[in-house]
């Protein structure tokens, strides 16, 4: 079965050096890059992928961070007509604080989190403290936490996937929608010309700077170009060109 919509939430954006997501490409050229979620609705489910960051008054370690007041993640559903309750199904792609910070706000949702994500949040690598720091909110959810281990479909028509890269336990979402199948890439996909990379950087794809294991993220890209008819990116304003994708 197929028939889900996805509409893209502008949560919060961030300005960052560019190298940081291109490895080691493009140093010294600082972006703008949107924060982003996914609301999904079909089947009788309403999905969110993602939650966003905190509160920028919040966030000292994390800035440059703006987020208007408009765009906290439970304003942006209430323009869809959905309350925070509405959600059954929250999948977190990984514990990084711009995608898992407002998971308790989604009381009754179901919170799908891969196992070995929140084994390397409890104790990262030296570099990698900062974006997993304000875990202590995520964690009033954790009694609700459904851990799983690897590939497994969420509902008939969403699945998630586990693909080592940006961070050892980040998963990807695939959702069968009536048009085609969508693939939210998270963080492994940041930008756009990390997916479509052959003309910029002389390679199919290329990895985001954060990472633990490279050669791990490069079979982890291969192994997407399976997953989805198309490819939609954790950080690029192309997505939100449109309002919903089916």
């Amino acid at each position: 079965m197929g028939g889900f919509i996805l509409r893209p939430l502008h949560v919060g954006t961030i300005r960052r050096d560019k190298s940081i997501f291109t490895y080691l490409r493009n140093m010294g050229t600082q972006i703008d890059m949107p924060v982003l979620a996914w609301f999904i609705e079909g089947q009788g489910h309403r999905i969110l992928v993602d939650t966003g960051g905190h509160d920028p008054a919040q966030a000292d370690l994390h800035q440059p961070y703006q987020r208007e007041k408009a765009q906290d993640p439970v304003s942006r559903l209430a323009a869809l007509g959905v309350r925070p309750e509405d959600i059954d199904i929250l999948i977190l792609t990984h514990l990084h604080w711009d995608h898992s910070s407002n998971t308790h706000l989604f009381p009754k949702a179901r919170v799908i989190v891969q196992r070995e994500e929140l084994r390397y949040a409890a104790a990262p690598l030296d570099p990698h403290h900062v974006p997993y720091h304000s875990i202590p909110p995520r964690l009033q959810s954790l009694g609700r936490f459904e851990v799983i281990d690897g590939d497994k479909e969420i509902v008939e028509g969403v699945s998630v996937h586990l693909l080592p890269g940006h961070t050892p336990g980040i998963q990807g979402v695939a959702v069968r929608a009536s048009g085609a199948v969508y693939f939210i890439a998270g963080d492994n996909v940041p930008l756009m010309e990390n997916w479509n990379a052959k003309e910029k950087y002389g390679a199919a794809h290329w990895p985001n700077g954060i990472h633990v294991d490279l050669e791990a993220f490069f079979k982890t890209l291969r192994r997407m170009e399976t997953l989805g008819d198309i490819i939609l990116p954790g950080h690029d304003w192309s997505v939100l060109e449109r309002t919903e994708y089916k």
